[in-house]
């Protein structure tokens, strides 16, 4: 039950952390960020049986976690659309990725964004960060009489956090955002359409959501706990329950390089989830489908990685990354070789995001998209999923590659089609080490693109029809093309294409 919405000043010097309204420029947007903290109660729950259900094993746990909330300053310009983002926690800080893929598009569509706190994991770094203002952020374990579990995941156990406690945080804010109360902070903003997002760990937030929660009061209620689903970076896993029980089921991201059982998600309203070439021989989706209780799309994206050059170094320049260094959180490219991998693949966020607002208001089915290709891997191959654990002894499978050692497959993208470089999804650290999220681009000799492309101005008009095949197909807006041709080209351009 929430009981108390407070909304937090904000200042030039006290300003939320991973704030973005300077960052993307709100006042030129016409768009407005504010913090607030949602105060109430919670209950820790329990699996009570293998389709997951719940139960509560404690009611009535005290909360305050917190909101950032970007908005049209004019209700007017308001799309209707209310997008509400798990903030990942898996670096103990709260990282917003999936508005860093889609802002653009949302501040151009009107949309409002919420992002709520997702685990007691990132407490510290926020009070840290602000001891004044994040003095009242609560995620006490209300239950710490219970032994700490031998099986923790790969986050880990912090025994004075109940990471359980954000099941009714998000219900309760769902349903609360479809009524007039004044504990709603956009309740002046009117009717909305509602859709979860989440990227990576949040990944798993979701498929719990769907598991446990979206469909066990929906007799009670004429409106879905979430009008759409858009995950990113994840798979079917599931997150643990509370943080004492581990979900040990579906869990496959890291598994070497083999093929898991297929994932499959049932949810009876529009869910799309993208995949980088980081995850998606983990993920191994079962496949799109159509059916009354399983509206489902994977697209999955060639020449990406998990963490790329403009979702962790390009968004981040200036007072985000500094905020971030000061919990040593390093938001670097680490590899020795090449360059950090810079596809543009947040234009495709873009257009997955429009085909979901469609699907669930229009009721226009989201377009297919091929997957990408995979094919047993060579002894000594390398790539995304086996840098977890290259010397592992079970059968390995790898993206099919081209003549340029590109991928398969998959959404194209003209980088894709018409390559100024060979991009794989892992890096090679100076240590010989490898990061399988961040991934790397070797680029081509100017000799080699000059032979390939005769010139700047022919690759441009490679690149025009290539955008305007993804237009046609729904993989790309119309209003991105010129920015998304413009980027397209300066890589060329950069490269030694003249």
């Amino acid at each position: 039950m929430i009981t108390k919405m407070t909304q937090i000043p904000v200042t030039e010097e006290n300003y939320p952390f991973q704030s973005a309204a300077k960052k993307c420029n709100f006042d030129a947007l016409g768009y407005i960020e504010d913090e607030y903290f949602m105060s109430g109660t919670a209950n820790v729950y329990t699996e009570k049986d293998k389709n997951h259900q719940v139960e509560p094993i404690f009611e009535g746990a005290p909360y305050t976690t917190r909101l950032l909330i970007r908005r049209p300053a004019d209700p007017k310009k308001f799309s209707g659309n209310v997008v509400i983002e798990i903030l990942n926690a898996s670096a103990m800080m709260d990282i917003d990725r999936m508005w860093v893929n889609t802002w653009q598009y949302l501040t151009r569509n009107g949309d409002i964004y919420i992002g709520i706190t997702s685990k007691g994991h990132v407490v510290d770094t926020l009070k840290r960060f602000n001891p004044e203002r994040y003095a009242e952020i609560n995620w006490v374990n209300p239950m710490p009489e219970r032994e700490a579990p031998q099986v923790q995941g790969p986050f880990g156990c912090l025994p004075q956090y109940e990471a359980g406690l954000y099941w009714d945080m998000q219900t309760d804010l769902a349903r609360l955002l479809r009524t007039d109360s004044e504990l709603n902070p956009i309740r002046a903003y009117g009717k909305c359409w509602l859709y979860l997002l989440g990227w990576s760990q949040s990944g798993s937030y979701m498929s719990r959501t769907l598991h446990s929660f979206a469909y066990r009061d929906e007799d009670k209620y004429a409106e879905p706990l979430f009008d759409g689903y858009f995950e990113a970076g994840a798979d079917a896993a599931l997150a643990p329950i509370n943080s004492y029980e581990y979900a040990a089921t579906n869990g496959q991201i890291s598994q070497a390089g083999t093929i898991p059982q297929a994932s499959v998600l049932m949810c009876k309203e529009p869910y799309i989830a993208i995949n980088t070439e980081s995850e998606n021989r983990g993920a191994n989706w079962a496949g799109d489908s159509d059916l009354p209780d399983m509206k489902f799309r994977t697209y999955q994206i060639p020449g990406t990685s998990h963490d790329a050059w403009y979702n962790m170094l390009d968004y981040y320049e200036g007072y985000l990354h500094d905020d971030a260094a000061k919990y040593n959180f390093e938001l670097s490219f680490g590899g020795a070789e090449g360059e950090p991998l810079d596809t543009p693949y947040q234009y495709i966020f873009h257009a997955a995001l429009r085909n979901l607002y469609v699907w669930v208001r229009e009721g226009v089915p989201a377009p297919h998209a091929p997957k990408i290709e995979m094919v047993p891997a060579k002894p000594g191959d390398l790539d995304a999923l086996t840098a977890f654990n290259p010397n592992s002894a079970t059968t390995k499978f790898e993206n099919k590659k081209d003549v340029f050692g590109n991928t398969m497959g998959g959404i194209r993208m003209a980088c894709m089609d018409y390559p100024v470089g060979r991009y794989v999804s892992h890096s090679k650290k100076v240590d010989g080490s490898y990061d399988p999220m961040f991934g790397t681009v070797y680029p081509f000799a100017p000799e080699q693109l000059k032979a390939m492309y005769g010139g700047l101005e022919h690759y441009k008009e490679l690149v025009e029809k290539s955008a305007a095949e993804s237009v046609a197909l729904g993989f790309l807006l119309k209003e991105d093309v010129p920015a998304y041709v413009e980027f397209t080209v300066n890589m060329a351009k950069r490269r030694g294409l003249h």
